[in-house]
Order: C-alpha cells, then sequence, then structure tokens
C-alpha cells in the first residue's frame, strides 16, 4: 500500500525539479534626490504572466519589510496605502520593474523581489543596493584599519579591523581584498546608529593564518558608499615592532 504514495512523492519531486527557474536582480542602483528609482526583477525559464511579484525593503541590520504584491491577474495590493510612490510594472515576459518616484535619501536601502508560481514554489530574487546621492542629510564615511600584533614567525593569525564610521544613509559595501582579489570578512559590529549626528557605524574583521601572509603581497579594505559618491581604499602595510601597540594598532 505504501507503494502509490511513494510514486506520488516522486512525482511530486519530479515535477517541481522541472518548475524551477532563475531570478536575477541589478546589484547596485545609484539615483540623484528628487527623480525616480527604477529597479528591475529578471526571470529566466519562465513566463513572467504566470508569476505573482512581491517587492521587499530591507534596511541593514533590519529584516525586511513588505511593499507590494502585483498578483499574475494584474492586481496590486500595497503593504501600506501610503506608499503611492511604488509602482510595478511587467514590461516584457521575463521582467517586473519596481518603479519608485521621488526617491529620498531614505529610500537607501536593499530591495528584494520575490517570484511565485504557486504555493509550494517561491523564488528570490538576489537584491538590488538601492543608494540616493544629492541629499543634504547624505554624510561620507571615514576609514580606518586596525591591527593585531603578532610576529613576522609567529604561527597565530593575524586579524585586520577595518572600522568605517560617520555615514548615512546606512547602505554601504565593505569589501577585502587580498592581492586584488575580493575576499569576505566577518561583520562583528552591526550597523549601529549614533545618537549625536544619525550617523552609522561597523566594524568588519579580516582573519589572515600564517600561510595567507606568506603568500600574499597586499591586503586592503574597500569601502564603498554609492549616496555620498565615495570608494575609499585603506591598504595594509606590514607592521611589527616597536611601532605597533597591543592589541591594535590603527593604520
Amino acid at each position: 500500500m505504501a507503494i502509490p504514495s511513494v510514486t506520488c512523492f516522486l512525482l511530486i519531486i519530479s515535477i517541481s525539479s522541472t518548475s524551477q527557474f532563475t531570478v536575477n536582480q541589478y546589484k547596485h542602483v545609484s539615483v540623484a534626490e528628487g527623480n525616480s528609482a527604477i529597479l528591475g526583477c529578471f526571470v529566466e525559464g519562465e513566463e513572467i504572466w504566470h508569476l505573482s511579484v512581491q517587492w521587499f525593503k530591507q534596511l541593514p541590520g533590519s529584516p525586511p519589510t513588505y511593499i507590494l504584491h502585483h498578483a499574475n491577474d494584474t492586481t496590486i495590493h500595497w503593504g501600506d496605502t501610503s506608499l503611492e510612490r511604488y509602482r510595478p510594472i511587467r514590461s516584457n515576459s521575463s521582467t517586473h520593474f519596481l518603479h519608485i518616484a521621488n526617491v529620498a535619501t531614505n529610500d537607501s536601502a536593499l530591495y528584494w523581489c520575490l517570484m511565485t508560481k504557486s504555493p509550494y514554489l517561491h523564488i528570490w530574487g538576489d537584491g538590488t543596493q538601492l543608494s540616493v546621492y544629492g541629499g543634504e542629510d547624505v554624510q561620507a564615511p571615514s576609514v580606518s584599519i586596525m591591527t593585531s600584533l603578532v610576529s613576522p614567525t609567529s604561527s597565530h593569525p593575524l586579524y585586520l579591523a577595518c572600522s568605517v564610521s560617520g555615514f548615512y544613509p546606512p547602505v554601504i559595501e565593505v569589501t577585502w581584498k587580498l592581492d586584488g582579489q575580493s575576499t569576505p570578512g566577518i561583520i562583528t559590529s552591526e550597523h549601529s546608529l549614533s545618537e549625536e549626528d544619525n550617523s552609522y557605524a561597523l566594524i568588519s574583521i579580516l582573519e589572515l593564518p600564517m600561510h595567507h601572509r606568506k603568500n600574499i603581497s597586499s591586503v586592503s579594505c574597500e569601502v564603498r558608499h554609492d549616496s555620498s559618491r565615495t570608494l575609499i581604499t585603506k591598504d595594509y602595510l606590514d607592521c611589527y615592532g616597536d611601532q605597533c601597540k597591543l592589541p591594535w594598532k590603527t593604520l
């Protein structure tokens, strides 16, 4: 009696696997304050007309908030009726756009699209980072690198901290580069808000084991803050001996 159930289960898996499609988004979009932003969501392997599309907005360190739902029967449901600046657009068989009118600095955020074909098939996009520039409240970041004290012959890892502070809005990208190749760090201090000037700060940590220190010639921290049109690169220079102070030295 269990055979029909197993067959049905395998059939469901087979149908689901053949029904998969992919969803992609622009990685970065920068728009001047007061203009309109257009965020794209692109689907491969399915017609956009068969899909319902939802959009979400996420600030760093916070969960996503619901913006709207554009059903495949063309009806639109907004999360908040006051958000009339948001308009969904199906442009062709593979593209869905979110149009945001009259953007302000606080519209800077990470925007996600979610495409749904059935109650059992939901595919997320990979997120678009929207940065609004030109506002009077925009603040550019300050960047510094701190390093732990490790002797050249030590087998212990070397830790580098990239400290980024004083920026607004909080949408920012911090990337470590080893010999020019990007590598992720560990964000140990999430975006924290300063009560003094309404700016944000974070710290990203990079661990460099002994074998990495022997095989690389350059290490840098790159900070991209599109709202202030800022791209800052701080290079790490080996620091040993009397010039270094425990537990950290700022470079």
